[in-house]
């Protein structure tokens, strides 16, 4: 069954019932759903369907690949192609004559192999696409090399009338993937899996959550685990310390100068080069308070993808591999109190951004959120810091959020000790709000605070 992306395959279906050339560009990370994307799109066409899928090999290796499956494809024992630009050239003139759907699926093997391909493709759409009536799709999953591509210096500049970039879902478009779950259910899983449609169609609703959390990523040789070896450990194998980067982030390390002073008591001293590598891989983002911007000090490393910040969390360095065996007995006593009390109270304030950013897109808020993150209060005088987690940003100025990962309720007692805070830091926001996992009592006054429960989430 195929799930959200309901925009983009709008954009894809309306640009390939036009009657001229058009190139769709579409990247993003391994598992996020860009091939089913396409085959949703082009599910019911009459048009003819040229597919290949690269593999990590060889620029020979590919183009022979390529070769034969034209050969079925068009009857043709006899093809031969010198390179690329020959194989291009081949299916553009044949799309003169009939209407070609033509797509070049992990595309970004082939750069990683040899630059020119993205210069000889370049070179065939210019000359043929006036004419031409082909519906051409280029995807890949190395981000950082498929950016390249349109980039104003790179030889296919200009040359994609779509440009798509395909990101992991959001809580509440996962939730559709075990939409019978309890709403903390829901939320669990999305802490632990995150948005990769793959990895969410892999759930069991027949069990419950931690159960799939358990078997999908606990459990040693987990098939989750195996996917992280091969989409995440394989790479930053490649660049010494990245993984001592993600472990230090995943304990709670994200602060850029306390990064770089672990990395320099291991001889590391190439900090910017290995973030900027992380942040490409959608590993972790960079964060900046909103009323602080322009403060490096400020600067925070923070994960971007819920299931390896569990994975390096609770499984990556365990010196208790062993216990994996019975991965019950490895939850209950190496992960279970950290991730009730710690883990997942963390991730319902990212959940709760995530939250109030779809409530803002879909008009729900008044006024609009201008921006929404976290909010820096130094107060060197006195040396007190404090960071506000979830804090919006309107045209009448800030508004915090507290987030309470609790089993009672939110009161009132809760409440005074919110404005107390706030009042003796002297900060300025025009309005509180408070985001309850288990609601309220009925003496809070609802109409003068912005009060969000979990259940809200999910309506």
């Amino acid at each position: 069954m195929f799930l959200g992306r309901c925009n983009e395959l709008k954009e894809i279906k309306e640009g390939l019932k036009t009657d001229r050339f058009e190139s769709f560009f579409i990247y993003g990370r391994r598992r996020v759903g860009k091939t089913e994307l396409i085959n949703e799109a082009i599910k019911n066409t009459d048009k003819l369907v040229v597919s290949f899928e690269c593999i990590k090999s060889s620029i020979e290796a590919n183009l022979i690949l390529f070769t034969n499956k034209l050969k079925n494809i068009f009857n043709d024992n006899y093809l031969h192609f010198n390179d690329f630009g020959d194989l291009f050239e081949y299916v553009f003139l044949k799309s003169l004559k009939e209407e070609i759907i033509f797509i070049i699926d992990e595309f970004s093997f082939l750069l990683d192999g040899d630059f020119s391909i993205e210069s000889l493709l370049a070179s065939t759409i210019d000359k043929y696409k006036s004419d031409s009536n082909i519906k051409l799709f280029i995807s890949g999953s190395y981000v950082s090399l498929m950016k390249q591509m349109v980039e104003y210096e790179s030889h296919s500049y200009g040359r994609f009338t779509h440009i798509l970039l395909i990101r992991p879902f959001n809580y509440y478009e996962s939730s559709l993937f075990y939409p019978n779950y309890s709403d903390e259910d829901k939320m669990m899983i999305y802490s632990v899996l995150g948005g990769i449609p793959f990895f969410n169609s892999l759930i069991d609703t027949s069990k419950g959550a931690l159960d799939n959390i358990i078997d999908l990523v606990i459990k040693k040789d987990s098939i989750l685990e195996h996917e992280i070896n091969e989409m995440i450990l394989l790479e930053t194998s490649k660049t010494s310390n990245m993984n001592h980067i993600i472990t230090l982030i995943s304990k709670g390390i994200k602060k850029y100068k306390d990064i770089t002073e672990s990395l320099s008591q291991i001889g590391s001293t190439k900090p910017d080069y290995l973030l900027k590598k992380l942040i490409d891989m959608d590993i972790v983002k960079k964060v900046f308070p909103i009323n602080d911007e322009n403060n490096k000090k400020r600067i925070m490393y923070l994960f971007n993808d819920n299931l390896l910040h569990f994975y390096y969390r609770y499984i990556f360095y365990t010196p208790y591999q062993e216990f994996r065996a019975n991965p019950k007995f490895y939850f209950d006593n190496f992960i279970k109190e950290s991730f009730y009390n710690e883990y997942l109270p963390k991730k319902f304030e990212s959940i709760s951004r995530e939250f109030l950013i779809r409530k803002n897109l879909n008009n729900e808020i008044n006024p609009v959120i201008l921006k929404i993150g976290n909010y820096s209060y130094d107060d060197s005088k006195n040396k007190i810091n404090r960071e506000f987690d979830v804090v919006t940003l309107d045209k009448n100025g800030y508004i915090s959020y507290e987030c309470k990962y609790t089993s009672s309720p939110v009161d009132n007692r809760v409440i005074k000790e919110e404005i107390d805070q706030t009042k003796n830091l002297n900060i300025n926001f025009y309005k509180l709000g408070f985001i309850s996992k288990s609601g309220f009592t009925n003496d809070v006054d609802k109409k003068k605070y912005n009060c969000y429960t979990l259940s809200d989430f999910y309506k």
